[in-house]
């Protein structure tokens, strides 16, 4: 799916950027941290899957405090009570009579508060790596940190604000994380969503922060969420938890090695659909059906030795600007592009044939032999791509095509019956890989689907009168139906 348009709710003077996904029955409201800028995690392929996720079991609304990233800029920090009643007004705006809230960090104040003042309101609550009473300026020890810890984690957090825009909160989430790809996005992150000076503002806010206090009046379900290495403490989290009546725990385990922002959160998005839906995700939820489209460049050895290599490499550019503006206009999507091979998914089989013929005709007028094959079956999402095995199906039959062929399955032939497209067999294949052989077909022709008379069903007069009442009386037919049926009963006694 596209990113979501940003819309605007105005909140004392100030307008508050918000986005919405997904509908039906259930809503899910996430408030986010300050450096989770709206229109940016979008262009991370593996965020972009997750908060489209978000979309396949609930109407989601994603937006972070005023006066941050697309919102208004503001004079003064929002209050714990002013963020709150933001949460409420953005549900109020988008329709949403209740929903589990998502907080992250330190927006899991402002949920805790909507929780306990507007129970009516809230389905459930999941806060992520929380913290509740303040880290400095008490007149205790916060529950669950050494001195060690609470000091370690203010002064890496003061320090990524004299370098804000760098990257270097990305450890302060998960050191597991720290790359350079990963600090890279938090980066645009960071200078997109507070200059370092708001940021240094929020942050000696958050340090005195203590909502403690109303965990306890918390009723509704809730589920506390940290990730293990994480600079805040599990114990801290814990002390969240076991401050709230229904609360449960959750320590997730670390991110794996090389895992981006996104993938690191892959467990937390199967938290907030268990708790919105009340079970547990399915292990097939990802999985749907969809035809796969190969191409590939044949011959590009032999050109690329008697052209050179400037002048293939604009050919090749020329051509991969084709295949995506094919794809597009086909309704599907372009994956992939490596070396001379293209890999794009398609709702349905026939839009996929027809833009495999574009293709390969539009690169003969380039002067690029292309061949191609078409397969449809059973995909499984893996953060923005797709896998399984119709994938690797597909690719065998985009490589065992000739130049200037389009290749299909027999699923796909049986599947677009109707559509005016025409195949010739070209007998069984072994497909490396596939077990079994494959019968393939060629595609032979392409010309509009048949058509069928646009005439309307000729009725008589009595089946006009039933079907004007049908329309305008309809209990009055069921009840002269059901008088007939009766009577027919007691005849046939």
């Amino acid at each position: 799916m596209d990113p979501p348009v940003v819309q605007y709710i105005q909140r004392d003077g100030h307008a508050l950027a918000y986005q919405v996904v997904g509908g039906g029955s259930l809503d899910v409201v996430w408030l986010f941290e300050i450096n989770m800028h709206l229109d940016l995690m979008w262009t991370d392929p593996q965020i972009h899957y997750l908060m489209e996720r978000g979309s396949t079991f609930a109407r989601t609304a994603y937006f972070q405090q005023r006066g941050l990233g697309l919102s208004d800029p503001v004079d003064h920090l929002p209050t714990l009570e002013e963020q709150a009643d933001d949460i409420v007004a953005v549900m109020d705006e988008i329709g949403m009579r209740e929903a589990l809230l998502v907080g992250v960090a330190s927006a899991s104040g402002a949920v805790a508060l909507v929780a306990a003042r507007s129970p009516e309101r809230v389905t459930g609550v999941l806060l992520i790596q929380p913290f509740a009473e303040r880290l400095i300026g008490g007149d205790h020890d916060p529950e669950g940190w050494s001195t060690a810890e609470r000091d370690h984690f203010v002064e890496g957090w003061r320090a990524a604000t004299e370098v804000w825009g760098s990257g270097a909160t990305v450890p302060l989430w998960d050191p597991g994380e720290d790359s350079p790809f990963n600090r890279r996005l938090m980066s645009m992150l960071e200078r997109s969503s507070a200059t370092p000076a708001v940021a240094r503002a929020h942050l000696e806010w958050i340090f005195r922060l203590d909502y403690s206090d109303i965990l306890p009046a918390i009723p509704c379900p809730a589920r506390i969420v940290i990730v293990s290495g994480s600079p805040v403490p599990a114990a801290a989290a814990r002390y969240v938890a076991d401050h709230i009546p229904q609360s449960t725990f959750h320590l997730l385990p670390p991110a794996p090695t090389g895992a981006s922002l996104g993938e690191a959160w892959k467990p937390i998005i199967d938290d907030v659909e268990q708790l919105a839906t009340g079970g547990h995700p399915t292990p097939d939820a990802g999985q749907f059906v969809a035809s796969v489209l190969f191409t590939d460049v044949v011959g590009s050895t032999e050109m690329l030795a008697r052209i050179g290599d400037g002048a293939y490499r604009e050919l090749r550019a020329a051509h991969e600007r084709q295949v995506r503006d094919g794809v597009e206009r086909a309704g599907g999507r372009l994956l992939n592009v490596a070396g001379d091979g293209t890999f794009s998914i398609f709702d349905g089989p026939t839009s996929a044939i027809r833009c495999a013929r574009s293709v390969v005709d539009d690169a003969c007028a380039l002067g690029l032999d292309v061949r191609a094959g078409v397969h449809t079956g059973q995909v499984e999402r893996n953060g923005p791509d797709v896998s399984g095995m119709t994938v690797h199906i597909g690719a065998r039959i985009g490589a065992t095509a000739r130049a200037g062929e389009v290749l299909v399955s027999r699923t796909v032939r049986d599947l677009v019956v109707g559509s005016g497209l025409r195949f010739t067999e070209v007998g069984e294949h072994e497909l490396k890989g596939v077990p079994g052989r494959w019968i393939l077909y060629a595609l032979s022709d392409a010309d509009t689907p048949r058509m069928v008379p646009r005439r309307a069903p000729r009725l008589s007069v009595i089946d006009q009168a039933i079907l004007r009442t049908a329309k305008r009386a309809p209990q009055a037919l069921r009840a002269l139906v059901g008088a007939a049926n009766a009577r027919q009963r007691r005849l046939s006694r």
